[in-house]
């Protein structure tokens, strides 16, 4: 398979795990970013490509994130919930989902391994809806759907609000200051 067809394929797999932008209604859990009793996917198999992170979507997005990107008061925003989406192309790849009544919701997506292809397939299909930004080794904002892509060597972190309490122009400047502080700690 060439690589503009695997690239396809996980931004295939990408889109359809964040559901086209639709919040969920599960509570965050109380376990701190632990993963569920699926396998560990933070460590490929042999002959796999090495994660360009051994840091989880709950670790590169983190509460303090949220609430300096919203504005919000210290303690607002309770841990996310983690959770393992392995691919065929990436079984390293995991969610972090922020969800609460109080201030809103957050979905982080992080494709540790792939996120190059993922990047690439993004420009080659997707550019003329996106704005790039200069962020880490690239990055790109999608208005119509809201979404942030920021890349930096082998990881991607797709970043998407679900929604939010107050009352916001757009969820760009937010995902953008979130999505550098995630590049950052990588």
């Amino acid at each position: 398979m060439g690589r503009r067809a695997v690239g396809f394929l996980l931004i295939a797999v990408v889109l359809a795990a964040c559901g086209g932008g639709s919040g969920g209604t599960a509570a965050p859990s109380s376990g701190g970013g632990q993963a569920t009793d699926k396998p560990d996917a933070s460590k490929p198999a042999e002959g796999e490509p090495t994660p360009g992170t051994a840091l989880t979507a709950c670790e590169l997005v983190t509460p303090a994130d949220i609430e300096a990107a919203l504005d919000l008061e210290p303690g607002t925003v309770s841990e996310g919930e983690l959770k393992q989406e392995p691919t065929v192309l990436d079984p390293a790849v995991n969610e972090c989902k922020y969800i609460d009544d109080s201030w809103g919701g957050l979905n982080a997506l992080v494709t540790p391994t792939d996120g190059v292809n993922v990047y690439d397939a993004l420009v080659d299909v997707y550019m003329k809806d996106a704005e790039a930004l200069e962020i880490g080794d690239g990055a790109l904002w999608f208005e119509k759907n809201d979404r942030g892509y920021f890349l930096k060597g082998s990881v991607i972190i797709l970043l998407q609000f679900t929604h939010v309490k107050q009352s916001l122009d757009s969820f760009r400047d937010p995902t953008v200051e979130i999505g550098t502080s995630a590049v950052g700690r990588i």
